[in-house]
């Protein structure tokens, strides 16, 4: 929903990816963890991976996405 939107409009940095996640969590107050995980668990199928910003670029932006819609129900 509406953190996929944000990083869908974010440069595909680990820097700006950092600072979307970091906002979001802030106007949400949600640990990173609580954020992290299900973005996690959407582009890697687990629940352990790399830091998730390296998986974010690792993966490529229209990947990542992709993933994310197809856990969200819009693919």
């Amino acid at each position: 929903g509406e953190l996929r939107e944000k990083l869908a409009e974010t440069p595909w940095t680990i820097e700006d990816l950092k600072g979307v996640l970091d906002s979001f969590c802030q106007s949400k107050k949600l640990g990173m963890g609580k954020v992290a995980q299900p973005i996690r668990v959407a582009v890697t199928g687990g629940t352990v991976s790399p830091s998730i910003f390296h998986t974010l670029i690792i993966l490529g932006r229209d990947k990542a996405l992709q993933r994310i819609d197809r856990c969200l129900g819009l693919r």
